[in-house]
């Protein structure tokens, strides 16, 4: 996509000239929220103990209680808000940085890129302990209400809601998406979730042979025939799914989503992550077996990611990217992370079924460790010392469980978000990150579970090519993902409801429209 070299300069011009002091004058405001956070009105308990004092002290008077609520909630409210700024601040940075790429000055804007949005995560930084203990404890909130759901005192009595997995004609990814799909649309009805796994054609076993169960209640045989879920059979204490669940995709519950929009950089995703990382259990000899697998190939340090997609839905659903371009983002990864610009020891964890991706990596990047898990498919000649050789494979699922166990866990991770696996990467990333958003880059499309998500204008923008979108505050875009749409480039592209138009649109004058559900299951949480 051409774009207007005039628009290079007002780019620029926003890097040095607003960013910069954003930031300056952010960092003051988090001094002084810091040093009122550590205040004694804030935390009235290390104000000096009545027992401690030698004398009565006449204008020592008791703690006004609704006063202190009333300044912890202000300092809440305040500490959200520029939490909820610096968050859309740093997606903009990445956004300009990710279009100036495309230009000629791509390493000056890589130099921008790496020193602002340093900046910006050392402010946000101060935010992770907070935040992530509010996450926390909304997380475990949810997983209590999903284990309560999912383990009935009885389960010839407890209404269920049954999905055969092993019909669906489709990828593991795909196969896993629909299963949580179906997952959150039993637990919104408040019935245990049952599904059937065996002859899968991933697994010999059953799921259950290398992850937890999801609850007590098992599949039989006897339930071939059931009615669909729906307003009529609502009554009925055995019902089947239908795929038709869309009225569930981009939709938290209300209360819920009223807090994570104030501590979390993606709601929805965190949504959909508690029930993805409760799927995700692996089985305690498995996650031994992947544990020691990590020890001997050295999973250990700051370790960045790469799943390299090469296989067989280049073309059909996605295009093909070069190592080049997946290393290009991991090399301005670790630069971002190496002090004083002193580079240390790089090491790069591949998942791919390609044996022509390793070898590429190997010889054009020769100053990098890589490693992998030794699943891969057609890797097992090649003759490195640092892989691991896994000769008993009877199946696809545990190779596929290895590498999302050890991508997500990766300090920054390159993928292709066509990919159900790469979008079960960044979900699986959730519990342990507060911006998992800038820990994780696709190199072709948006996150989504099943459908594309709508956007909303928050700021207007005047195409300046004709492959662009004119966009006014409060249009709503559904985006469209096409193969041949370079997405790295900070836009993305859909259709503008207003105007019927199509064309491509500067992400960061948009935000995601999550609708707020009304769930009886979860509103007392």
């Amino acid at each position: 996509m051409t774009k207007s070299p005039t628009n290079h300069t007002g780019t620029k011009n926003f890097l040095t000239r607003i960013a910069i002091p954003i930031i300056l004058i952010m960092m003051v405001i988090m001094l002084i929220a810091t040093t009122y956070e550590r205040s004694s009105f804030y935390h009235p308990a290390i104000v000096t103990p009545i027992s401690s004092l030698s004398e009565p002290d006449p204008e020592l008077q008791c703690p006004n209680i609704s006063l202190s609520l009333e300044g912890e909630l202000q300092n809440r409210e305040f500490r959200d808000d520029i939490f909820t700024f610096l968050v859309t601040t740093m997606k903009r940075i990445k956004s300009t940085w990710l279009y100036g790429r495309t230009t000629d000055r791509k390493s000056s804007f890589d130099d921008e890129y790496i020193y602002l949005s340093n900046q910006v995560r050392t402010i946000l930084r101060t935010f992770d302990d907070i935040h992530m203990s509010r996450l926390n404890q909304l997380s475990k909130a949810v997983r209590e209400r999903i284990v309560q759901i999912q383990n009935p005192p009885d389960c010839d009595t407890a209404k269920l809601l049954v999905y055969d997995v092993s019909g669906e004609p489709s990828g593991l990814g795909s196969k896993m998406h629909l299963m949580t799909r179906h997952f959150i649309r039993s637990i919104y009805a408040n019935r245990t979730f049952v599904f059937k796994t065996k002859g899968w054609g991933y697994v010999e076993k059953e799921w259950e042979y290398y992850m937890q169960p999801l609850g007590k209640c098992k599949y039989e045989k006897k339930w071939n025939s059931l009615p669909l879920l729906s307003d009529k059979t609502h009554n009925e204490r055995i019902v089947r799914t239908t795929r038709d669940i869309k009225d569930i995709d981009w939709s938290v519950p209300e209360n819920i989503l009223a807090v994570l929009q104030k501590i979390h950089d993606d709601p929805y995703a965190w949504w959909v992550s508690q029930f993805v990382s409760y799927a995700f259990r692996l089985q305690p000899w498995f996650e031994g077996q992947v544990q020691s697998i990590g020890n001997r190939i050295g999973f250990t340090g700051k370790v960045a990611g790469i799943q390299v997609r090469w296989g067989d839905k280049i073309g059909r659903e996605a295009a093909k990217h070069s190592v080049n371009e997946y290393m290009d983002l991991v090399d301005t990864f670790f630069r971002r992370e190496e002090p004083g610009g002193n580079q240390t020891r790089r090491v790069v964890y591949v998942a791919t079924e390609s044996s022509q991706a390793w070898k590429d990596l190997r010889s054009r990047y020769p100053h990098y460790h890589f490693i992998g898990s030794g699943y891969v498919n057609e890797s097992r000649n090649l003759g490195s010392s640092h892989f691991v050789p896994y000769q008993n494979i009877k199946s696809a699922l545990p190779s596929i469980l290895t590498d999302m166990y050890f991508l997500s866990k990766s300090d920054y991770v390159v993928c292709t978000s066509s990919s159900n696996i790469c979008r079960a990467i960044y979900e699986l990333m959730m519990p342990e990150k507060v911006m998992p958003s800038d820990r994780l880059q696709s190199l072709d499309t948006f996150y989504l579970l099943a459908a594309g998500p709508r956007y909303r204008v928050i700021q207007d923008h005047k195409k300046l090519h004709d492959t662009e979108l004119d966009m006014e505050v409060g249009d709503e875009l559904t985006a469209v993902y096409e193969i041949s749409h370079r997405f790295l480039d900070g836009f993305l592209r859909g259709v503008n409801l207003r105007t019927g138009q199509k064309g491509n649109f500067p992400s960061y004058k948009t935000e995601v429209i999550v609708r707020a559900l009304n769930s009886t299951v979860f509103e007392d949480l």
